[in-house]
């Protein structure tokens, strides 16, 4: 309706002052009941070297000559408060909902492809609650890209390679229980992770020992090849498990050695690897965007004017870090899919070293560094409990997610004493985890977060249960309502309730878009908390099946 309404005021101006306005500004009140739109009027004066008082009394009579689409013009100071004619809502909202709303992107997006890596666990670590983040974060991404008519193509993109596996094989060969590793393998990797740290630190010999297992696994030992294709299987299916309770589900589940090596054995069914990451280093030095040193260093500098640090992109020893690993998965997604987008869901301590990558990777002109989103977050702990991984206390998202069924189980209790055992296990299922996913996703994902188990797992106001009690009231009522009407009917809002409430529901396809701008899911919570707030004033104050329905014919 805003450009209806700036569209007329351009007629108005033009028709009877002869000028016509590059732009029409026009604003939201700051109050509702003071009408639709602000119109700044005071800027013609200026224009028109006329009296205010007249240009003013003279926008209002004209604009009351469109009683159609204008009930009242108002002036307040330099503004001209509009309220817009109720049928015009009517007849909107009643197009609104006869036809596809996202029929443009459609046509605009369907063969457009996002690419979202969003978690980077590591082979031999449990998901903890830091993975409350990105998945969730990812998951609600993917469905509004989904909804917008994208191809959406998502990796978890695990770490399973470096030093690392050295670690967890020599621990494996010392101190592996068979009864330990059938029960739940991550965790006893995890274990024995832990375990040769602490050694490491008595007794500093293992290092070469685990330098050694490393060097053997790299030269693509049999025994060493089984051994890291065995962990990573069983961690990325322990990882899907956990992820899966959240409702997560990515594509693939590539690793960071698919970009290392071309004859490691691949875990799943994605594209062959073309070029690894030392050719990936060859290209940028033949492109003279990495300089090769005489220590067999390959290094990226960057120029001043362009403000980022410079960085290591092969050691001497002729390993290849992060940075290399990220540019070959670029390089592979780019050729394999030619995303419209490739969006990281990874925290705010990658910031820099995804600055590097999305530079170096527009210089080598793989793709344009606007195409390249880092969706970065911050940080989530709980409210009575630190987490350190450097000493080994996580907080561990199994047991995050089985506590909270436990309270929501607790609160339904509290709330039907009566309830079947069977339903009670349904229903509990249904709430403590939207209940969880939406605690978090309502934060902005620039702000750290503490994990409050009272304001998380809650039946009260801007909680996932108030949100979805409004929903199920809202099903009934339709439900009840449709069999009531005969086939064709025009409908007519009257009261401000029914308006506010269809004004609000106009907004969902903007909201949808608007979080696309900067990948920001809270603006979906925010707006659902709003629409909600609404339905239940409109519910309170209306009595929806009990009035007669006011029919008026609608103009055409």
């Amino acid at each position: 309706m805003k450009n209806e309404v700036k569209k007329l005021l351009n007629k108005i101006i033009k028709d009877n002052y002869n000028l016509t306005l590059d732009y029409i500004r026009l604003d939201i009140p700051p109050k509702k009941e003071l009408g639709d739109y602000a119109f700044p009027w005071f800027q013609l004066t200026k224009i028109l070297k006329r009296s205010p008082i007249l240009i003013v009394e003279e926008l209002k009579w004209f604009l009351k000559g469109y009683s159609f689409l204008i009930e009242s013009v108002k002036v307040d100071g330099p503004y001209l408060n509009i309220r817009l004619n109720k049928w015009i809502y009517t007849k909107e909202f009643l197009k609104y909902i006869s036809k596809d709303n996202f029929l443009e992107e459609k046509k605009k997006n369907k063969n457009k492809i996002i690419f979202i890596d969003y978690i980077g666990a590591n082979v031999w670590k449990p998901l903890h609650i830091w993975h409350m983040c990105t998945p969730n974060q990812w998951q609600v991404m993917i469905n509004i890209y989904k909804k917008l008519w994208f191809k959406v193509i998502s990796d978890s993109h695990i770490g399973d390679w470096w030093i690392i596996f050295g670690k967890l094989i020599l621990a494996y060969k010392k101190w592996w229980e068979e009864k330990k590793l059938k029960q739940n393998a991550v965790e006893h990797l995890f274990e024995l992770y832990v375990k040769i740290s602490k050694e490491v630190e008595k007794n500093k010999n293992l290092e070469i020992d685990i330098r050694n297992e490393f060097s053997n696994l790299s030269k693509w030992d049999k025994k060493s090849i089984k051994l890291w294709e065995s962990f990573t299987k069983q961690s990325i299916k322990a990882m899907n498990i956990q992820l899966a309770r959240l409702n997560v589900r990515p594509d693939y589940n590539i690793g960071e050695s698919f970009y290392e090596w071309l004859r490691l054995p691949k875990i799943e069914n994605y594209p062959d690897l073309k070029r690894d990451m030392k050719e990936i280093v060859k290209e940028l030095i033949d492109k003279k965007i990495a300089i090769k040193n005489l220590d067999n260093s390959v290094w990226v500098i960057f120029p001043d004017k362009e403000k980022i640090p410079s960085c290591v992109l092969q050691k001497r020893d002729g390993t290849h870090g992060y940075l290399a690993s990220d540019l070959a998965a670029i390089k592979y997604r780019v050729k394999n899919w030619n995303p419209e987008k490739i969006i990281y869901f990874v925290d705010v301590r990658q910031q820099l070293h995804l600055k590097q990558v999305f530079a170096i990777a527009d210089k080598a002109w793989w793709i344009k560094k606007d195409k390249l989103f880092h969706a970065y977050n911050w940080f989530i702990s709980l409210k009575d409990w630190a987490m350190s991984t450097r000493k080994w206390k996580i907080i561990k998202l199994d047991k995050l997610l089985d506590e909270a069924e436990s309270r929501a189980e607790k609160i339904i209790l509290e709330k039907r004493d009566d309830i079947r055992w069977d339903e009670l296990k349904k229903l509990t299922k249904i709430i403590w985890i939207w209940a969880i996913k939406y605690g978090y996703l309502k934060k902005n994902r620039e702000t750290d977060v503490v994990f409050d188990w009272g304001e998380f797992v809650t039946f009260e106001w801007n909680s996932w249960p108030y949100l979805q009690y409004a929903y199920v009231r809202s099903i009934r009522i339709l439900e009840k309502f449709w069999k009531k009407l005969p086939e064709k009917l025009n409908w007519f809002f009257e009261n401000n309730k029914e308006i506010e409430l269809v004004k609000k529901l106009k907004d969902y396809k903007k909201i949808f878009k608007e979080s696309t701008i900067q990948n920001t899911p809270h603006i979906i919570c925010q707006y659902s908390y709003e629409l909600t707030k609404i339905f239940n004033s409109f519910y309170n104050n209306i009595h929806i099946l009990n009035e007669k329905i006011k029919i008026k014919k609608l103009l055409d």
